[in-house]
């Protein structure tokens, strides 16, 4: 039942009003941490240097990152130069462009051989079948060419087989001709030396490839001595093909052959020579003749290669040897040599020799011609006193003539020569002297 006492209705009254005072007054609120702008503004004011140093520092970090990434992107560009404003009365100076240089045109490098097949160069070549070859060429292509041409590229014509004897780089310009000659050697003796065309031909020949490398390593070899060496090589001769002196074994069988390949005997020991440093040890037809060991000894343009190729010492002993044990064939050769190398003991021993009846005549021969060998002027009157005592009709009486009037011309033409060096000399002297005063 509801209570309507009034002091309880005051007391309920007061409570309700205090909750509601309760209930409608705010709660303290909690500090907040954002700050409004004019607090930041406050502070950016009270710190100003401060800020302005770190906004200039930021400020620079973004211009040198914006410049490095700049130029990244952009290609380099060479650095001009700054110019101040043009003083008056100067040309102002404008950049110029640098021109780029042209492209190089590109060297097309093949042998030879090669070339001519891709159609690359036209070649037209003519020989002598021996020692001589012409090469007329064009470049038939737009583009530069560089060309081999190996030591040893065969050539052929209808009667002849050559060789290139050295290698040789050949540069052409586009569409260029050119003319060139190449030293050549003959592959066979039967070859004809005479004017052909030739054309380049496949294949090597045996053993020829050694001597090519002996020739660029010693260019001082004779001519002579390397066609002598490669027909050794390619066909292996005997001495008839390469002698130019009398053999006394040659045959009928050798009248007719070539002479187009006749050596020196200096080239044919050179050639031998050259054999032996390629280490060439099979039997050579050229060295079974016995007459040309003794044919090189007595030469003087040969006589220290024979020295040093057939192993000769005591060259006395040689001599003594080949006169008392030689081969028969070649003996007499001795009495030759003797004089030429030991005129002294010569003049003494061959006049002996000469008159000995119980000599062949053949060593009786040599004896007397082998005295104008002595090159010596006391061998004249020898020769005179065997032409009188064998008569001026008979074979020895008449070599000695002949004898003496050899060594007679050689010293009349040296005198000759002395006396218009001695006339020389002296007029050069009077004219030094008249000079003088």
């Amino acid at each position: 039942m509801p209570n309507n006492d009034s002091r309880t209705l005051t007391r309920v009254t007061k409570t309700a009003v205090v909750h509601k005072v309760i209930d409608i007054t705010p709660e303290p609120a909690s500090p907040s941490t954002k700050l409004p702008v004019a607090q930041w503004l406050a502070i950016a004011s009270r710190h100003r240097g401060v800020v302005i140093c770190a906004a200039a520092v930021v400020f620079a970090v973004i211009i040198a990152m914006l410049a490095l990434f700049h130029r990244s992107k952009t290609p380099a560009v060479a650095a001009l130069p700054a110019h101040s404003a043009p003083v008056a009365g100067q040309a102002p100076v404008i950049a110029q462009k640098i021109a780029e240089k042209p492209a190089q045109p590109v060297i097309v490098e093949l042998n030879l051989p090669t070339a001519v097949q891709q159609g690359l160069v036209e070649c037209l070549w003519r020989g002598n079948g021996k020692d001589r070859l012409v090469m007329d060429a064009r470049n038939l292509s737009g583009q530069p060419l560089r060309l081999h041409m190996g030591a040893g590229q065969l050539l052929a014509s209808v009667d002849s087989t050559i060789v290139v004897l050295k290698s040789a780089t050949l540069d052409f310009a586009p569409r260029a001709d050119r003319h060139e000659e190449f030293a050549t050697i003959a592959t066979s003796a039967a070859n004809k030396v005479a004017g052909a065309e030739f054309h380049l031909s496949a294949g090597t020949l045996p053993d020829l490839d050694k001597l090519f490398a002996y020739v660029a390593a010693h260019p001082e070899a004779a001519p002579g001595a390397i066609q002598t060496a490669a027909l050794i090589l390619t066909e292996n001769l005997p001495l008839s093909a390469f002698a130019k002196f009398n053999e006394l074994s040659a045959g009928a069988e050798n009248i007719q052959e070539s002479q187009d390949f006749k050596a020196d005997t200096c080239d044919i020991l050179a050639a031998l020579t050259i054999m032996r440093d390629l280490g060439i040890d099979r039997p050579l037809a050229v060295t079974i003749d016995p007459q040309l060991e003794v044919e090189a000894m007595i030469d003087p343009g040969a006589h220290s290669l024979a020295v040093s190729y057939y192993g000769i010492n005591d060259e006395w002993a040689y001599w003594k040897n080949q006169l008392l044990q030689g081969d028969p064939s070649t003996r007499h050769y001795a009495l030759y040599g003797i004089a030429r190398y030991y005129p002294a003991v010569a003049l003494r021993m061959l006049p002996k020799w000469a008159r000995q009846d119980s000599m062949s005549p053949v060593y009786r021969m040599s004896a007397v011609e082998a005295l104008a060998q002595t090159g010596k002027a006391d061998a004249i009157p020898i020769l005179r006193e065997l032409e009188r005592e064998f008569g001026g009709t008979t074979d020895l009486g008449h070599a000695a003539h002949l004898a003496a009037n050899f060594l007679d011309a050689q010293f009349a033409r040296s005198n000759k020569v002395g006396d218009r060096f001695s006339g020389a000399t002296q007029h050069r002297q009077g004219v030094l002297a008249s000079a003088g005063n």
